[in-house]
């Protein structure tokens, strides 16, 4: 069987002599088309901003195409190739043919844009296209790309910790405090995060950030402490210019967002607390949650970051309990690239001494807690009992056995509308 691939003014694919439908989104064919001329792999953040630069996810368009692809060449799938950072297109030279222009003249084109024809003809399948009758995108990862763009850029602590921070969106100011573990590229092309992300990003300015030690915020650091998380959200704030905005904050990120309404309740609008607790695991009562935290910083320093998931799936697992086979190998696969495994073990250490049960009373700010009935991390009655020791605090309860509802699940729709309705309420 014999697959050759024709490059021209348009790109063909043909097997046998027989002409192979290619995806209808012309990125797709356009990616087909720049690999061909290529001789080198190319970097995936290349990629994603020449064909996707205006996705809310520019990886995962880049992903999706890749996997319609290998479709397209079947049997000599083996010729698209990619790892963690580049791709490639491995096609022996009789297979690829280049019918109306040369090879040099077609790879000037892709990379100056002098070649009028052919530039032309990519510039059109850069374009972003939309069926005439319904205006509807022809891939997901062009799904309101404009609006959700996302720019990362870098503040710098005052320990001279670079801190990394993105603004996605348009609309009124919403800022998320940073949580275990968030990755600002990489987390969009993971339904567990992105899809709480994308969803506020759709009505707000959503501000997001890496914490210390993860994520694109330096790794490399000697301070790992609670104070530390704090100071870095108020260095956002600063470098965000925010006056008065609504702070989002999830798991220990919670605690964070506590701390700082209390020390600055002029700029905190509004509050909205998920799977958050104010005390850390060290002040729990119970042996056996104390030595599985223990045990946790143990496996991490000796496995975080081997191949094997099995490290890994403790937390995967504890954050989404009821999630399928794919879900929970793509969140260790995630999980492994936010983080080195003496970090993580440090994060569960240093979340051990939280404690900002003191500061529930004096906030005085309008909040939303948020907890899963059934949150297997973090247990419900935690929840219940921090929206009961703050004085202008609800608490609304979700159908989930997951720390943070996961796309998919109703609980998940259900915390969009609270916390949007939320958000509204506090305009």
């Amino acid at each position: 069987m014999a697959t050759r691939i024709e490059i021209g003014k348009d790109v063909r694919v043909l097997r046998d002599g027989r002409e192979i439908e290619l995806p209808k989104s012309r990125k797709a064919r356009a990616l087909l088309a720049y690999l061909a001329l290529q001789d080198r792999p190319v970097h995936r953040s290349r990629l994603s901003e020449m064909f996707w630069e205006r996705a809310a996810d520019p990886r995962g368009g880049l992903r999706w195409a890749l996997t319609r692809l290998r479709k397209v060449l079947g049997p000599d799938e083996n010729w698209l190739r990619a790892d963690q950072a580049t791709v490639w297109l491995d096609v022996p030279v009789d297979n690829l043919v280049f019918p109306d222009e040369d090879r040099e003249r077609l790879l000037l084109a892709t990379e100056t844009g002098e070649h009028d024809a052919y530039a032309a003809w990519l510039v059109t399948l850069r374009e972003k296209p939309r069926n005439a009758a319904t205006g509807a995108p022809d891939d997901p990862s062009s799904k309101c790309e404009t609006q959700l763009r996302q720019t990362i850029r870098y503040t710098t602590a005052e320990d001279g910790t670079r801190i990394a921070y993105a603004a996605m969106g348009e609309g009124r100011p919403v800022l998320k405090a940073a949580n275990w573990l968030t990755h600002l590229d990489a987390e969009l092309e993971i339904p567990a995060w992105s899809g709480f992300t994308i969803e506020l990003a759709r009505r707000y300015r959503l501000y997001r950030y890496d914490e210390r030690g993860n994520g694109l915020s330096d790794w490399k650091v000697e301070d790992l402490s609670f104070e530390a998380f704090v100071s870095d959200l108020e260095c956002v704030v600063q470098a965000l210019g925010l006056e008065r905005f609504p702070l989002i904050g999830i798991s220990q990120g919670a605690s964070v967002s506590i701390e700082y309404a209390a020390r600055h309740p002029e700029q905190v609008s509004g509050l909205v607390l998920i799977g958050g607790y104010p005390a850390g695991w060290r002040f729990h009562t119970n042996p056996e949650l104390l030595a599985r935290r223990e045990a946790e910083m143990t496996l991490v320093r000796h496995g975080w970051g081997d191949n094997s998931p099995a490290y890994r799936q403790i937390f995967s697992h504890s954050f989404f309990p009821e999630a399928d086979s794919a879900t929970l190998d793509r969140f260790n696969e995630f999980q492994r690239q936010t983080t080195s495994a003496e970090n993580a073990a440090r994060f569960i250490d240093t979340f051990g001494d939280i404690d900002v049960r003191g500061r529930l009373f004096q906030i005085q700010t309008p909040t939303l807690v948020l907890h899963s009935r059934d949150d297997e991390r973090i247990a419900a009655s935690v929840g219940a009992d921090l929206a009961a020791s703050m004085p202008n605090a609800e608490l609304q309860t979700l159908p989930s056995r997951s720390h943070l509802p996961h796309p998919g699940e109703a609980a998940f729709d259900m915390m969009i509308e609270e916390v949007e309705a939320f958000l509204e309420r506090i305009s």
